[in-house]
Formats: C-alpha cells, structure tokens, sequence
C-alpha cells in the first residue's frame, strides 16, 4: 500500500505538471469569482461566477482517471471474454487500424492499441487463427496517407508470422464502418465461416453494432482492456494526462456510435 508520504509526493507532483497547473488556476479563479460575487451583489453576481464554476468541475471530471476507468469499464462490459484461448479456431483474424504508428525514421510500430497487433499474433502462434488481416488508412502524415495495414503485416512478419498467412485490406478505410464493410467483403469472397474481429475491447461495441447492422456474422475477440478496477489514490483525482487520453477514447466511442460510425 502506498504510504502518505508518496502519495503526497506524487499528488504533488501531478499539480505542478500542465494539466495540475490549469487546474490550480480554474479552482483559484472560481472561487475568487464566486466570493467577489456575494459582496459585490449577492446570488446574482454569484450567479456570473457559474460558468467558470461549471467549466472547473467540468475539466476536474475529464481528466479524472477514475472517471476514465469506470468509463472504459462500462464499454468493456458489454464484450464478451474469450480469453487467450478460443473453443475453436478462427478462418481468419480480422484486425482494425489505430494499432500502429510510426517512429522519426518511418519504422511502423506498436501505438498505445498495440495489443490489438499482439492479441492476433498470439491467435496464430497458438493455432487459433489461420490468417491475419490488416486494415486501416491515416492521414496524419505529411508525406501521404499512412497504410495501416501494411504497418501491422511488417510487424507480424518481424514476430514469424508468414507472408502466406497475412491479408490486407486493399480498400482504403478511413472509418470504423469502412472497415466492418472491407471484412464482410472479404469473408464472403473467401467462403470463411468462423471470423474474428480483434480490437481494443472499449471499442468493440460499436465494432459490433456496425457489424450486426452490416450483416458481418463474426466474433468479437477482445484486447487492450483497460478498464480494470483500480485502487482509489486521491492523486488520481488530479487532472492528468491518462485521465483525459481515457475519458477521450470513452467519448469518442460514445459519439461514433451516436454517429453510426
């Protein structure tokens, strides 16, 4: 268990980082502005203060990884655990894109969701999947699009997956539902019958409301979990870089699947 001492340290610590820092400066100014209010004309200048109250707590919220956990658990409820080692083995692993990136020189390799690349590998290392598929497009490089797919096969190869048992998606796919539609196709061209779609386990819900709507018949095989229970640590509380990266990825999750996309 930690101690008082750290956790005091790191409570510390986090408020003098950037995020720590604004947030000292939102309380500091929202209780200013609520106090100046009272004396200045009672409950309606008080009530001008709101706004900057709303936004303090606001942004206390978003980058609470407490917050964030129970978000990425409530997601990850709703998908089933298959574990390391399926009933049966899969015609094919079909893997979505945001799992890589690049480093300085170009080199792809794992990105925060690269459990998704290694859940697959793990698939065809034990006999569970037969082959391996890759999809996904960025733009986020100013040399051209990025091949997600192209990234994952390099990686598999450089891990002993054969060339022979990767696929990847030809077709561009930007979105979610590009993707889910890219794999119906491909199923379908290839007759497989047990298919897997392996992603981070928060964003496998809405992977599975776009596959039911497309007609994908497929299983979803989970990783990159992250919504585990953790204990509570009042530095945690802090505004902090994970807490925001968690509550994001929830929302973002929420928003697409409010989108259909």
């Amino acid at each position: 268990m930690m101690t008082p001492a750290l956790m005091f340290q790191k409570t510390a610590g986090f408020l003098m980082m950037p995020a720590g820092l604004l947030w000292l400066g939102l309380l500091a100014a929202s209780v200013f502005a609520w106090r100046r209010g009272g004396k200045l004309g009672g409950a309606g200048r008080s009530r001008e203060a709101l706004p900057l109250v709303l936004l303090t707590i606001g942004y206390t919220v978003a980058g609470n990884i407490h917050v964030g956990h129970a978000l990425m658990r409530r997601l990850e409820a709703e998908v089933p655990n298959l574990g390391e080692t399926p009933s049966a083995a899969f015609d094919a692993a079909c893997v979505f894109g945001g799992a890589t990136e690049v480093d300085s020189f170009g080199r792809p390799q794992l990105a925060c969701s690269g459990d998704r690349v290694m859940a697959a590998v793990r698939l065809y290392h034990a006999g569970l999947a037969r082959v391996l598929v890759a999809s996904g497009v960025s733009e986020d490089d100013p040399a051209g699009p990025r091949n997600l797919g192209a990234e994952a096969r390099s990686l598999w190869l450089s891990v002993g997956v054969p060339e022979s048992a990767i696929l990847v998606v030809e077709t561009p796919c930007r979105v979610t539902r590009e993707e889910v539609a890219a794999f119906r196709a491909l199923k379908e061209r290839k007759g497989w019958t047990r298919v897997a779609l392996v992603s981070s386990a928060w964003h496998l819900p809405r992977i599975q409301r776009l596959a039911k709507r497309a007609g994908l018949d497929a299983i979803p095989y989970g990783s990159d979990w992250r919504g585990r229970h953790h204990v509570f640590q009042w530095q945690d509380c802090v505004p902090q870089g994970a807490g925001f990266w968690r509550v994001n990825l929830a929302a973002w999750e929420y928003v697409g699947r409010l989108a259909g996309r």
